[in-house]
């Protein structure tokens, strides 16, 4: 049977024109009526007809979402997809979600977040790559009263409706624990952060000490922990050289561990220099990245599903501005760990 408003008005004695009120928050309501109220609908079941919400809207509702170009940067690939997925379930709804791909960089972001700002919309996912540009990008949002959602990087001084990625400082401490299973005494590990330009990302360095707290708070073997940036040239390579060279000095390096989504241009180089001897611990689910785990090259990945940092932004937009539901400020998605042998199975691809 079909749950009506004046069923829940009954229920919670009060009037139909306070539960009206409540449901589609159309002005205030006592905490005491909505308290009944809410007691009342989760006893009767009562659902909101989405399809008739639908029918009512006077006009097209707009979800502007803002990432990395995947042509530029693999590894968004992923989202895109699920941000691709949800638009083809909502599509019989009046709503628009459109796409604005940035090249990773300041000024590319800072013009993608000029033509969210110019397509009036009703509600922005965005992913906070540059920590004070999407800390004025929030505030100009907040201005305009649009919600938006932060995805794979949690901005520490904005305040999003809600961040959907993995706890990046939790991940790190995962990876240290897992490294740590193989450290004999007089072991060493390399840190090392590698990619195109000298960029370093908050979830970047939350994940290096989330990996150094792990070790600062156990009583077990302590390894000498070095670390090495290494900027991608692909002229002369010398990012190649600079870590053979290190390995050199360092001969009892057990473990590298890589915590941005590059651990492949790791791997490539110690298949390249036949080094077998090293554990190496790597992020994301890139097709490079699983060709060298399946060849045993890359030990271990921690997955966070990322395909479900698109599609879940895009549906919990839909919630808030459509089925005007409160949703969760903070989503965090599993902290997955796969090796050779499950990575066929994993459904974060």
């Amino acid at each position: 049977m079909k749950i009506r408003i004046v069923d829940i008005a009954k229920k919670a004695e009060v009037s139909a024109g306070t539960v009206d009120r409540f449901i589609h928050q159309r002005g205030k309501v006592s905490n005491k009526a909505a308290e009944k109220i809410q007691k009342a609908v989760k006893e009767l079941g009562y659902e909101p007809d989405i399809l008739a919400r639908n029918l009512a809207l006077k006009k097209e509702l707009k979800i502007i979402c803002l990432l990395p170009d995947p042509k530029e940067t693999k590894y968004w690939e992923r989202p895109d997809a699920g941000i691709n997925k949800a638009i083809k379930e909502l599509s019989s709804f009046k709503l628009a979600i459109e796409k604005i791909y940035f090249a990773p960089r300041v000024d590319a972001f800072n013009g993608a977040c000029k033509i969210a700002i110019d397509s009036k919309a009703d509600g922005v996912i965005y992913v906070p790559m540059f920590f004070n540009e999407s800390g004025i990008f929030a505030e100009k949002l907040k201005t305009l009263n649009i919600p938006y959602i932060h995805i794979n990087i949690h901005h520490s001084e904005a305040t999003p409706l809600s961040f959907i990625g993995q706890n990046a400082f939790g991940a790190g401490k995962l990876a240290a624990s897992l490294c740590q299973m193989a450290l004999r005494e007089k072991h060493e590990v390399l840190i090392t952060y590698i990619s195109k330009e000298q960029q370093e990302y908050s979830h970047h360095h939350a994940r290096i000490e989330g990996f150094i707290n792990y070790f600062e708070n156990k009583k077990f073997v302590q390894p000498v922990i070095h670390h090495l940036n290494l900027k991608i040239d692909t002229n002369n390579r010398s990012y190649e050289k600079q870590l053979i060279g290190f390995l050199k000095e360092h001969p009892n390096t057990s473990t590298i561990y890589v915590p941005n989504s590059r651990a492949f241009r790791i791997a490539s180089i110690l298949q390249k220099s036949n080094i077998t001897n090293i554990m190496l611990i790597g992020f994301d689910t890139l097709d490079e990245n699983i060709q060298f785990l399946k060849e045993g090259v890359i030990d271990i990945l921690i997955g966070q599903q990322s395909k479900s940092q698109g599609y879940n932004a895009v549906m919990l937009m839909f919630n808030a501005i459509f089925r005007k539901e409160k949703i969760a400020d903070i989503n965090y998605l599993p902290i997955d760990v796969l090796n050779c042998q499950n990575i066929d199975y994993y459904e974060g691809l």
